[in-house]
Order: C-alpha cells, then sequence, then structure tokens
C-alpha cells in the first residue's frame, strides 16, 4: 500500500513557494557530484507528483533503488533545508 501525502520530504517540496523551488536548484548545481544530480531528480520526480507514491517513484527512476531511497530522501531533506537556511540568511539586511 503506498503511503500516499504522509511523506515529510514530499510535504516540504509541495510547501516550497516557486521562487525556493528555484533557488534550490541553483543551490545544489553550486556543489554538484553524482549524489547532487540524483537528488535533482528525486526533487523533480516527487515535484511532478500529485501524491506520494513509493512505487511508482521507484518505477520512475530506474537509477534508483529501494534499498537507497530511504538515504537519498533524507540526504535531499538536508539539502532542502541548508539551501532554505542560506537563502533567508542572504535575505537579512
Amino acid at each position: 500500500m503506498p503511503n500516499r501525502s504522509s511523506d515529510a520530504l514530499f510535504q516540504l517540496i509541495k510547501s516550497l513557494e516557486k521562487s525556493e523551488k528555484r533557488n534550490f536548484k541553483l543551490y545544489i548545481t553550486r556543489n554538484s557530484s553524482s549524489e547532487d544530480l540524483k537528488s535533482i531528480q528525486l526533487f523533480d520526480a516527487l515535484d511532478k507528483m500529485d501524491e506520494y507514491d513509493e512505487v511508482q517513484l521507484l518505477n520512475k527512476n530506474k537509477n534508483l533503488r529501494k534499498a537507497q531511497l530511504s538515504n537519498a530522501k533524507a540526504h535531499l531533506y538536508r539539502e532542502i533545508l541548508s539551501s532554505l537556511s542560506s537563502d533567508s540568511a542572504g535575505r537579512k539586511h
């Protein structure tokens, strides 16, 4: 049974404004590694979903195995929070 709409990462991505999503992509590509590129693919896949469906996510991202998903999501979550904190720090006067 898919874990629909209860995934914290999915909810975080869906709560981001368009400008925050753009800033995240700029932030992650500045320090791109192969893991970061997977993060962008995971981010895009989650962003396109209307409801969280792990099976569909794995089917659309063949380079991501089920065993890797938890770590990949945790890494992406930290990267998003990091990009948001660096963005808000840049806005302070």
